[in-house]
């Protein structure tokens, strides 16, 4: 392979890549893969991949042209470096192509496990949720007010309207399930997560993975010795999924 053919290749292979995250972008689903605070970031490399590609498109153009003006000058032996190279910049475009962009479900319980606490979560990240409306509050929310709180004896009663996706359990009672969510700190492959428990007399019409708004007041239980809020749920209505199914930390 010529050398001019590898820059070919490779210019193609950096455009695609450039179009792949444009179009994750323009679908917003960059932070299903990513924290939202580095979506900024994530831009400015891709304008930096926009203009290597065509920086590599130009210069072949020249070269080309410079083969045509001084034929002379053309040296057949200029060859390009491994085509593995080639095959390395076109994994990530395959599985990002191939493997449907969907975001984290119960499904990763079983590698990743989950958390009825926050203890992954700085307690000084929860100074703010003293001063929100209790029904503004996600789940992540309140498993940090029972984690960093030694007197939760506040809570109890408090109203609680969330936002997760089901999860049933062995562990629990038949008209108990769990409201879950995702926490990414920086991208998917760090995500953890975290669940609330509900009970619902209806709970065993539920399907697993459903995205649900619970609403209910707050008691507290202990589940694996840890002490937990769980929602006594008043109403659980089917919702869709939320445009960001992540929490951030």
């Amino acid at each position: 392979m010529s050398q001019r053919m590898f820059r070919s290749y490779q210019g193609l292979l950096l455009s695609g890549l450039f179009i792949f995250f444009v179009v994750k972008a323009v679908n917003g689903q960059l932070t299903w893969y990513i924290n939202s605070r580095f979506v900024p970031l994530t831009i400015v490399g891709m304008i930096f991949l926009g203009i290597l590609a065509q920086t590599i498109f130009t210069e072949n153009r020249r070269s080309r042209l410079h083969e045509t003006e001084h034929p002379d000058h053309h040296h057949e032996h200029d060859h390009a470096p491994s085509a593995v190279n080639l095959w390395v910049m076109l994994i990530p475009i395959l599985i990002g192509v191939l493997i449907p962009a969907r975001p984290l479900d119960s499904s990763a319980f079983a590698t990743k496990g989950f958390n009825t606490s926050a203890p992954l979560i700085s307690s000084d990240s929860s100074a703010s949720i003293f001063e929100t409306e209790s029904q503004a509050r996600n789940v992540l929310d309140w498993l940090k007010l029972f984690s960093f709180q030694d007197d939760v004896t506040p809570f109890i009663g408090e109203e609680a309207s969330v936002i997760g996706f089901v999860y049933f359990d062995d562990q629990l009672a038949s008209d108990q399930f769990y409201v879950s969510r995702f926490v990414v700190s920086c991208c998917a492959a760090d995500g953890f997560a975290v669940a609330m428990p509900a009970r619902w007399d209806d709970a065993a019409t539920l399907r697993q993975d459903a995205w649900v708004l619970v609403t209910g007041n707050i008691e507290s239980v202990t589940i694996k010795g840890q002490r937990v809020p769980m929602i006594v749920a008043e109403t659980v209505q089917p919702v869709d999924a939320p445009d960001q199914p992540y929490l951030f930390p």
